[in-house]
């Protein structure tokens, strides 16, 4: 940036008007390491979109003279403290050679802080400086904080040390426990499984949840002795490592506990509970995982590979009774029932025609449609006779996907009835299905009557006749 220009955003950041002080904030961004001071300074503006203009600047410029000029900012209130952070966390590994002066001063608070942002960065020239930190440190939170990057570092040189602060005080055993997880392996096993005997229940649940995330088979006897001694949500975590590490013995009672934590539980405990019951095939848990999905609105973002993802879990124990016995759960939400006609449908279980056939007269739209689509996956007389009637059906949607269905299994029965109620459709979308339909049972006797139908029916028609090569839709 020309000298000229930089004097004169610089001024503009003193200007009484904020507009002009922002866009100068914003402007500098484009500068070099003569706007860093100016903008420190601009962190202390009056007006927020200043502050956060200056911020920006900051990380835009970076560098190691940034971070330098930062760094007494550690020592100020919460708010340009936690700023300072951002933009040196930003500015990353240049910044790393510069907090080592900090883990020596006297403050504690500024001593985590710098421990924080090397956890933060994942970088460091001088781990052993952080050991040091760990062992040696007065203060129970930075010792916390130095077990933390140490993990984030994955400095395996100091596991001896980390499995050694498991006996430090709780917040500091913790953070040991976190930084071995991280570390992984299986030296520091017999260490954090010693710490399912501690008398405190925050220690023991943390102890659980580590063995399951390292994961290792030797972890299963021990999980499996704990269960026997405790129950509630320290059972539960038990049983969950359980399934993480992929080995869950046929212990009385789990399958319960694991319908428990599924029904109970965020999507990441429902996503567990769920591997634990395919993994010990319990069919009998089918509804309730039909009912989560239920629960899951698939209009709202990532909830389509969630109910996905359960669909796929059941269809993994197959046909089933308690599958099956949905159909006719009335107490069932509607988005359940549909899923579960859907994974029927994907399995061509013969058994659940009838039933399907049934719900052809269900009230809720989505049920009908589901056991339409899934009626054309599926074989006999009976289904085939059961989509033609619902060419005829008042509701559009399950009328087009009847008329799909029809157009997919190429069922010659269905093309006369398929040309009569082309004639009453009066949605673009359900007639381009019609003729896609009929297109697919029998092109050359459809082409060959289109002189019966509307120049609309004909347009649909040639435009796909010409698209069908390329596999274009209507």
């Amino acid at each position: 940036m020309h000298t000229a220009r930089l004097k004169k955003l610089v001024k503009d950041l003193r200007h009484h008007d904020s507009a002009k002080r922002r866009y100068a904030a914003e402007a500098l961004s484009e500068g070099d390491e003569r706007a860093v001071y100016p903008l420190i300074k601009a962190l202390r503006d009056e007006n927020f979109g200043v502050q956060d203009a200056a911020m920006r600047s900051l990380m835009e410029i970076k560098g190691e003279s940034t971070a330098y000029m930062l760094l007494p900012l550690l020592r100020e209130n919460a708010f340009l403290r936690n700023t300072a952070i951002m933009i040196i966390k930003e500015i990353g590994r240049e910044a790393v050679p510069l907090l080592a002066p900090l883990l020596r001063d006297r403050d504690d608070d500024v001593r985590k802080f710098a421990l924080d942002l090397i956890q933060d960065i994942k970088h460091c020239d001088y781990p052993e400086k952080l050991v040091d930190l760990l062992k040696n440190d007065p203060n129970p939170n930075v010792r916390a904080a130095a077990a933390k990057a140490l993990g984030a570092l994955r400095y395996r040189a100091a596991e001896q040390q980390l499995m050694e602060a498991l006996k430090d005080e709780e917040w500091v055993c913790f953070s040991a426990i976190e930084a071995l997880t991280d570390l992984g392996g299986d030296r520091c096993l017999q260490s954090i499984e010693a710490l399912l005997s501690s008398p405190s229940e925050a220690i023991r649940f943390a102890a659980l949840e580590a063995l399951g995330k390292i994961g290792s088979p030797k972890s299963v006897k021990p999980l499996v002795e704990h269960i026997s001694k405790t129950g509630g949500y320290e059972k539960n975590a038990a049983i969950k490592s359980l399934v993480r590490i992929g080995d869950i013995p046929s212990i009385p009672g789990i399958s319960d506990s694991l319908v428990e934590i599924m029904r109970d539980g965020d999507w990441e405990d429902q996503l567990i509970a769920i591997k634990g019951l395919v993994a010990l095939k319990e069919i009998s848990a089918i509804p309730h995982m039909i009912d989560i999905a239920g629960s899951y609105d698939t209009s709202v973002p990532d909830n389509e590979e969630k109910v996905s993802i359960i669909k796929e879990a059941v269809k993994s124990l197959d046909c089933n009774e308690y599958l099956l016995n949905i159909l006719k759960d009335r107490s069932m939400k509607f988005r359940g029932r549909s899923i579960a006609v859907d994974i029927i449908g994907d399995l061509k279980c013969r058994e659940a025609v009838p039933a399907l056939i049934e719900l052809l007269k269900d009230e809720c739209r989505d049920v009908k449609r589901s056991a339409v689509n899934s009626l054309g996956k599926a074989e006999g007389e009976e289904v085939k006779e059961s989509l033609i009637d619902m060419i005829n059906e008042h509701d559009s949607h399950v009328r087009k996907t009847a008329v799909i269905s029809l157009g997919k299994i190429r069922e010659k029965a269905a093309f006369e009835p398929l040309m009569k109620f082309l004639h009453r459709e009066k949605y673009h979308d359900v007639i381009c299905e019609f003729v896609k339909a009929l297109l697919n049972i029998n092109p050359s006797l459809f082409l060959s009557r289109i002189h019966e139908y509307s120049d609309h029916v004909r347009e649909i028609a040639a435009e796909y006749v010409s698209d069908i090569k390329t596999g274009a839709s209507c």
